[in-house]
């Protein structure tokens, strides 16, 4: 039984949900935002929708991975839960909103695209597809929902959050997202050009454990000494060790509870301050 829900956590991505809405919920909470459980729930419901919906739509393609085909065998669910999410996640999202500026739907509208367009093809290619862009796409969209909304809704005006609070967490959703690539070796297209295709796993390991510590000294020691804390430093170290222990051989829960939850950790340090 425990196996069977576990199954469904995973492949219903409520962890990579949840990990969202922590990390974002505890950006907020750097903001001091008396409002930061919303962003929380706005994280997750919006990341729920966005990640079930592209995996819905991807089981439509040729290429069907085990976790594709579970996807097929549940779409009714898996369909209800896209559109539960979806309105909740609108619902929190309006009432988050403090003013409809240009920045924030550049923001919103861009972020959405990209997620459309990451599975669905423009001719005869995603944006997925696109050589080197896709860990990018993935970085850029996770910034700019995450970590840029909170931000530009709530009028924060900080120097020094813009050039580095913000490169650092677009650097750090690239770190966690390469063992992704590793992990899809084995599926994508050559022309794709994803780190571990352009280096090698080993090496791609060693990119995304390098900008994990330049984060951590950067964010930690040089800029926010603030957030230096126990379980900041145990939220990236704990994503070293699992990036460092990656194989090939290693299952997709590896990936989706392990990795996909360290994120987690990292809001909850940031939630702890």
């Amino acid at each position: 039984m425990f196996k069977i829900i576990l199954k469904y956590i995973v492949h219903l991505n409520f962890v990579i949900a949840s990990s969202a809405g922590i990390l974002i919920s505890g950006i907020a909470n750097i903001f001091t935002l008396d409002n930061y459980l919303d962003y929380g729930l706005f994280g997750f419901f919006s990341t729920l929708c966005v990640y079930n919906s592209q995996r819905l739509l991807k089981a439509n393609m040729n290429t069907k991975t085990p976790w594709l085909k579970w996807v097929s065998k549940h779409s009714i669910l898996i369909i209800v839960l896209c559109i539960v999410s979806g309105i909740l996640g609108a619902y929190l999202f309006i009432r988050l909103l403090n003013d409809i500026t240009p920045i924030v739907l550049v923001l919103v509208i861009g972020g959405t695209i990209i997620s459309f367009f990451y599975v669905v093809r423009i001719g005869r290619k995603n944006i997925r597809e696109l050589p080197h862009l896709k860990i990018h796409s993935i970085a850029l969209t996770w910034t700019a929902i995450i970590v840029l909304f909170p931000m530009v809704n709530e009028n924060i005006h900080n120097m020094e959050m813009f050039l580095f609070f913000i490169p650092a967490h677009y650097f750090y959703f690239i770190a966690v997202a390469i063992p992704f690539d590793i992990r899809d070796l084995k599926y994508d297209a050559p022309t794709q050009r994803t780190i571990p295709q352009v280096v090698g796993t080993q090496n791609a390991k060693i990119i995304s454990i390098i900008l994990l510590i330049l984060i951590m000294v950067g964010l930690g020691v040089v800029s926010f000494s603030s957030l230096l804390t126990p379980l900041f430093g145990l939220a990236m170290l704990t994503q070293i060790i699992l990036i460092a222990f990656i194989t090939e051989k290693r299952s997709d829960f590896y990936y989706t509870i392990l990795i996909d939850g360290g994120i987690a950790l990292l809001g909850l340090s940031y939630l702890a301050i």
